[in-house]
């Protein structure tokens, strides 16, 4: 038996009955550690969808789930690398160290955290160190790496991302 959840299962399913009536409960949607640690694996190992929900199933019951909605395939649009081979090899360090965990290996997110190749924030030093060092998204679970990160090693991570996004444009991908 197979059934296709159309998003990631994060748990053991869980069996029940109710009135002698046997079910199996399973959790679905990303939040383990796959769609924000591997990156471009994630992103392609098959739709990226992020749909949680809990799906029940009862034995001997047919049934679907409706169609999942499209998926949304953003162009990439960097501004030019302006940086230094210096620069980009600094910023792909440090994004190894504080952001790859989150927003993906090689700067290729999955689907559940900003893809930051897409963010309109790398158009500006200004606007990616209000996030990363003034914690202006603090409230949505991105802390303020004011203590690790200075505005010369956030320029090298911003040369990198707007590297990496050049380089993903020119090969087609998004």
């Amino acid at each position: 038996w197979s059934f296709p959840t159309q998003s990631g299962v994060i748990a053991a399913p869980m069996t029940y009955a109710i009135n002698g009536e046997q079910y199996v409960a399973i959790v679905v949607g990303w939040g383990g550690v796959w769609d924000v640690a591997t990156g471009v694996l994630s992103a392609t190992s098959g739709p990226p969808r992020n749909i949680s929900r809990l799906l029940v199933f009862k034995l001997g019951a047919s049934g679907s789930l409706p169609a999942p909605p499209p998926l949304a395939q953003r162009a990439l649009d960097p501004p030019p690398f302006t940086g230094t081979e210096a620069q980009a090899t600094q910023g792909a360090q440090l994004y190894g160290r504080f952001c790859n965990t989150c927003h993906g290996d090689a700067a290729v997110a999955g689907a559940l955290n900003p893809d930051l190749r897409h963010s309109g924030a790398i158009n500006s030093l200004d606007s990616l160190k209000a996030i990363v060092i003034d914690g202006a998204f603090a409230h949505n679970g991105m802390v303020s790496f004011r203590a690790d990160i200075d505005e010369t090693q956030l320029e090298a991570i911003r040369q990198y991302l707007i590297m990496r996004a050049n380089q993903d444009r020119d090969l087609g991908a998004h």
